[in-house]
This record gives structure tokens, C-alpha cells and sequence, in this order.
């Protein structure tokens, strides 16, 4: 018997062979752009390395400044320090006027000093001093109006420009202060020469560095033409930022210099107290000059490589993302639960070999899927009815309980429901009230069945039962989120239940629910000690507990519950018992 020529397996183009023109043209790219890449890489380290070298000259400039500024008014500071022990120690005499006397004018007013000028004066403005005759009148005012600030309290620094000594200067003032009370003043003229010699050093070439206050108006400039001129340089956009917020800032903007207007990039570096700010800047087309160079070079080549990338790229994707965008999009359907999704593709390559496993994966997933929803339903319903027969043995123990706890566990389902209970808690409140009192199992059977009152010893035995089921349920790990209801039905909302005399919101809602659909029950049905009552009967005693025995709350949700007809009571099941 001759054999039958079997069929090839079909053979599909594989997606390697994609991948690989995909990559070869890949590869081209960075051939190409690699320049391009470079000189980005470039421009960027330049400009950083540029922004570094402006910051290090601001925030080297503001800080000569405020260490300038520090070290002088700590030498204020300590002047004011002698006048006062001078005027403790010599109680009699005038420290402000002996100033001159005692030394002090001459240990710090001295050659090697930045002072250029130095006065001790008393509240009334009379003490020693030591400044240039012919000072300039603006200084004098500055000097007045240090005195003025000091005398309350503060401490004084503002800029003035000594023309007498040609040097740009600072007054500082300091109040002499002696047990609260301000007694007079201490101030001086600070030389700014260091500091203008440091700026004129910084600008030097294509770099321009300036002092300026929060207003805008130069202070120090390291161009000494400009200087002299003093310009409002607050039409500068890093002046008007500092003037906003005198904070440490880097940024292009626009200098407008001989009619022309520039490029520049600058920082400024806040001094703190007076508010100045250092800024230091320079022309951008200086800095990146170089790199200004290469991109001309080679910006027609990056222009028709990124070209023949773009359009090469664009046939090669369409092939892959095609088919992967409608894999992705049935495949989200799956994600979401919709196994009965299946993906069609026409490509033979990998892709449609994938697309194939796929459907069948889903289809595997999704009878598996069904096998699982109907064996949970069914290990639900096992478990409920264990539970529900657990409950009838229970209440087998005692004839006139017969389907108590049925009942139970219906009249709390209706009050869960007024309450507002989620789908889980109404669950959890259906067993815990089928499972309330399975702790009678260890009760003595002489007692459940006693037909009269308890004796007290038979009622403290019979008190234990809620304790005694959590007990029982206890060593299931499923069932612990029931156990409140089980363990807390007999506790009261006032106090003085059982087992552990918990009141109000210290009761779980659990148990509230169940204490009340308890109660009813048993008031509504035969028992041997009483007959049963009327339901309109029962509802308003049990409203008349709300507060002491039952949370309000679940009174409220319990009477709605019977109105709305959530709660109704078998007439058979009550006459039988």
C-alpha cells in the first residue's frame, strides 16, 4: 500500500529578515547624525561649562562682599562692645566722648583698615570720631541716617561713593546697646576698593561684570567709564528677576550696547544685606563661537540623512506595526475579560504564528475560566448549606428553636439592607447570624431545654455560648471576619452585656444587627415562658430599647426594614412553634 506524499508545512517569510532591514537602516542613522549628535553634546557641555564659569565669578564676587560686610560690622560690633564695658567699668565718665582717649579710634582706624572713616556717637550725637574733613555732604547724610537707624535698634548698610577719597565705600552702623537699651551708635565708612578691584578683574575680554541694588542702579561696574556714569541698568531682564526676587539666576537675555542690541548670557548672585545683586555676563555668540562653526559644516548632511532614516523607517515599521496594533488591541480586550475575543491576522510571519497560539490560549483561558466561576459557585453553595445544617443541628437541640437561626439570619439580611451594607458585609452578616449561636453546642442540653426561668449558675453557663462559638469558628481562617456578630449579639449598646461589656460604637455593627433580628425573633415566636407577640407589638418594645439596648441606628434600619416588608414573619412557622 503506497504512501500518501505528505504537504509541506507552508513556509512563512520570517520576521528576523524584517528585523534585519529594520536594523540595517537603523545603523545608517547614527552613521549620519552622529555629528549632528556631537555637536549637541558639545554645545550643551560648553554652555554648562560657561554658565559654571559665570556663577563661580558672581557668587565669588557676592561673597568677598559679604564677608567684607561681616568681618566689618563684627569689628562694630566689638567696638560697641568696649564702649559699653567702658561705660560699666567707669561709670562716671563719658565712653562716647573718651573714645578717642582710650584707644579705640586707633586700633581699628588704621592704614591696613577698609574704614575710611570711624564715629562713636552718643543718643544726643556727641561722642569721637575720626573721618575725612572734607567729606562729601551725600556721605554725611548717609551717616546721619545710619545714626538714626542705629539709635533704634537696627543694623545699617548702604552704598555712598566717597569723591574725596575717589573710592566707592559702604556705610555700616551698629547700635551700642547696654541691658535693652540702646545708648548710642557705632559707625564707619567701609572702603569698597577690594571689591571694585575684584570686578574690574572678572571683566576682563568679552566678560562684563556689574554691582547693581534691587532698584537697578549700578553700584560698581568693571568698566570705570561706566562707572562714573552710573546707569539704571534695570531695563535688563536678569536685573528686573533679581528685583523680583533676589535669588541666584542664569539665563539668556537681551543687553542693548551701542545701538545694537546683544545676546547675552549672565548670572546674578544675591549679596543678602542691603539687597545687591553681582552680575556677571557675556555675549553668547562669543561663547558658543566654535560650536557655531561645526553646525554650518554639517547641517545639510544631518538634514539628508534624517531624510532617507525617516522615509526607510517608515515603509520597514509599517510592515511590524500593522499587525502588532491589531495583536495589542484584541489583546486588551482579553486583558479585560472578554475571552471570547479572537485575533485575525493575514500576515505568515511570526506575528500570524503568534496571533494563532494566542487564540487558542484564549480559548484554553477561557473554558478554564467557566470551570473555575461554576466550581467556586458550587464550593459557595457547599459551604453555605454546611452552614445552614450546622445552625439546624444547633437548633435541633431545643424544639421551640427550631429554624432560629434561619430566621435570624433573614430578619438581619433586611436590616443590612436599610443600613446600606456592602455586597461583602451582607455576606459576612448572613453567616454570622446562621452561625450566632453555635456555642450552644457546648451548653448542657438540660439547660437548653429547661422549660422554666434559669437558675442564675444555669444562666452564667448559658452566657457563655457567644464566647464559646467564636472560640469554635476561631480556628478557621475564613470565617474570622464573622466572628464578631457570633461572639458580641448579647452585648448592649449601654453596657452591661456579654461576654465583654462592650457599649455603643465599640460594638461590631456585625452584632448590633444580629442582637435586634434575635430579639425579634424570639418575641415573635411560642416559647415555653411566653407566647408570641404581635409583630406592630414587638416592633415598638424593641424601638423602645433604642439607646439603652440596641444602637438607634440599627432601631431605625430594623423598623424600616418590617414597614417596607424586608422583615415578615411566617404565620406557619410561628403557629408551629
Amino acid at each position: 500500500m503506497s504512501e500518501e506524499p505528505t504537504t509541506p508545512p507552508t513556509r512563512r517569510p520570517r520576521l528576523l529578515w524584517t528585523l534585519l532591514g529594520a536594523m540595517v537602516i537603523v545603523g545608517l542613522v547614527p552613521l549620519v547624525v552622529s555629528h549632528y549628535f556631537l555637536i549637541r553634546i558639545n554645545r550643551d557641555s560648553l554652555e554648562t561649562l560657561e554658565k559654571k564659569y559665570l556663577t563661580r565669578s558672581a557668587i565669588g564676587i557676592a561673597t568677598d562682599i559679604q564677608n567684607l560686610l561681616a568681618n566689618n560690622t563684627q569689628q562694630l560690633t566689638k567696638i560697641a562692645g568696649s564702649v559699653r564695658a567702658m561705660k560699666r567699668a567707669l561709670p562716671d565718665t563719658d565712653p562716647f566722648a573718651n573714645a578717642t582717649q582710650s584707644g579705640i579710634l586707633d586700633d581699628y582706624n588704621n592704614p591696613d583698615s577698609d574704614l575710611l572713616g570711624l564715629r562713636i556717637l552718643n543718643r544726643e550725637g556727641k561722642g569721637s570720631e575720626a573721618i575725612p574733613a572734607n567729606l562729601d555732604a551725600p556721605v554725611k547724610q548717609e551717616l546721619d541716617l545710619a545714626l538714626q537707624a542705629a539709635l533704634k535698634g537696627q543694623v545699617y548698610r548702604t552704598f555712598a561713593f566717597v569723591t574725596a577719597a575717589n573710592q566707592p565705600a559702604v556705610v555700616i552702623a551698629v547700635p551700642v546697646i547696654d541691658n535693652g537699651t540702646v545708648i548710642g551708635s557705632v559707625e564707619a565708612i567701609v572702603s569698597l576698593r577690594r571689591i571694585s578691584e575684584r570686578i574690574r578683574d572678572e571683566g576682563k575680554g568679552d566678560v562684563t561684570a556689574f554691582l547693581v541694588d534691587r532698584n537697578g542702579k549700578l553700584l560698581l561696574h568693571s568698566e570705570a567709564a561706566v562707572e562714573v556714569q552710573h546707569p539704571d541698568f534695570s531695563y535688563l531682564k536678569i536685573v528686573q528677576e533679581f528685583s523680583k526676587a533676589p535669588v541666584h539666576l542664569t539665563i539668556p537675555y537681551d543687553d542693548n550696547r551701542g545701538g545694537e542690541r546683544v545676546k547675552m548670557l549672565g548670572t546674578v548672585a544675591p549679596v543678602g544685606r542691603p539687597d545687591w545683586g553681582v552680575v556677571v555676563q557675556k555675549p553668547e555668540k562669543v561663547a558658543y563661537a566654535s560650536v557655531s562653526k561645526m553646525v554650518r559644516a554639517t547641517i545639510t548632511w544631518i538634514s539628508i540623512a534624517l531624510i532617507v532614516a525617516i522615509l526607510a523607517a517608515i515603509v520597514f515599521a509599517s510592515g511590524i506595526a500593522g499587525p502588532v496594533r491589531a495583536l495589542a488591541e484584541r489583546t486588551r480586550e482579553i486583558a479585560n475579560g472578554n475571552y471570547h475575543q479572537r485575533i485575525e491576522l493575514k500576515t505568515h510571519n511570526e506575528i500570524g504564528e503568534l496571533a494563532e497560539n494566542f487564540n487558542s490560549m484564549s480559548g484554553a483561558i477561557e473554558t478554564a475560566i467557566e470551570q473555575l466561576r461554576k466550581a467556586a459557585h458550587e464550593n459557595h453553595l457547599l459551604f453555605i448549606n454546611s452552614v445552614r445544617m450546622l445552625a439546624a443541628a444547633i437548633d435541633a437541640k431545643d424544639p421551640y428553636t427550631r429554624g432560629h437561626s434561619e430566621r435570624v439570619a433573614r430578619y438581619s439580611i433586611g436590616i443590612g439592607k436599610n443600613i446600606g451594607l456592602s455586597e461583602q458585609e451582607m455576606r459576612n452578616l448572613r453567616i454570622s447570624a446562621l452561625l450566632h449561636d453555635v456555642g450552644k453546642i457546648g451548653i448542657d442540653d438540660r439547660i437548653l431545654r429547661k422549660p422554666g426561668a434559669l437558675s442564675e449558675d444555669e444562666f452564667e453557663v448559658m452566657k457563655g455560648h457567644p464566647a464559646k462559638g467564636a472560640a469554635i469558628m476561631s480556628g478557621v481562617a475564613q470565617l474570622i471576619d464573622i466572628i464578631p456578630g457570633m461572639k458580641y449579639h448579647h452585648e448592649k449598646w449601654s453596657g452591661g452585656g456579654y461576654p465583654d461589656g462592650l457599649t455603643a460604637e465599640e460594638i461590631p455593627m456585625q452584632a448590633r444587627i444580629v442582637a435586634i433580628a434575635d430579639t425579634f425573633d424570639a418575641m415573635t415566636t411560642n416559647r415555653p415562658y411566653q407566647k408570641a407577640m404581635e409583630i406592630n407589638y414587638v416592633v415598638e418594645k424593641i424601638k423602645s430599647f433604642a439607646g439603652t439596648r440596641f444602637d438607634p441606628r440599627v432601631v431605625d434600619a430594623f423598623a424600616n426594614a418590617v414597614k417596607r416588608g424586608d422583615i415578615t414573619i411566617d404565620e406557619q412557622v410561628r403557629g408551629a412553634a
